[in-house]
């Protein structure tokens, strides 16, 4: 199996909305460690910002939408309660948003694709790090970005208890250079 990772055209934006809701289905029916809710978060909106900033990226096999993610390139406010390994400047991080795998597509190397991808990137663009967090509960996510190398820094609070119950975040972080 092949996976590409590109950057999002604007056909894809749909797409990635069509993925959305799938995930949203089967979270509804399953455990949902990420805490998402369907209408609030992840939204078809998030995929379309991310498309008009160019920082959605897709995941495909045999031509299937099989995950997505947006890098941003800035660091949130609260990131810098954070005691990360090294002082880097806030636009010289990537930071991992809305990962994203479609149901059919579970377990078969498409978020390790999303990250490395992040991670290479970075690299080629003199990036220091690529930051994440992610859902204290979300232990499969969990698991995946230890597994790719991202190192524990600490829980943060990212201010979403109300609007989503969700109220502490592991902060996770791998050094580029």
């Amino acid at each position: 199996m092949k996976i590409e990772v590109r950057i999002a055209e604007e056909k894809d934006v749909e797409r990635v909305a069509i993925l959305y809701e799938r995930l949203h289905d089967y979270l509804e029916t399953h455990e949902n460690h990420p805490g998402w809710k369907r209408g609030i978060y992840p939204t078809k909106e998030d995929a379309e910002e991310g498309f008009e900033k160019g920082w959605l990226y897709v995941a495909e096999v045999d031509g299937k939408l099989a995950g997505s993610v947006i890098y941003l390139h800035e660091q949130g406010e609260v990131y810098n309660q954070v005691k990360w390994t090294k002082e880097i400047p806030g636009d010289n991080v990537y930071v991992i948003h809305v990962l994203a795998v479609h149901p059919d597509f579970f377990r078969m190397g498409i978020g390790t694709a999303l990250l490395e991808y992040a991670c290479d990137m970075g690299r080629k663009n003199g990036v220091g790090a690529v930051r994440l967090d992610v859902h204290e509960k979300n232990f499969s996510a969990i698991h995946l970005y230890e597994s790719c190398g991202f190192s524990y820094r600490g829980n943060i609070d990212l201010g979403l208890e109300e609007l989503h119950g969700l109220k502490w975040y592991r902060v996770y972080e791998k050094l580029l250079r």
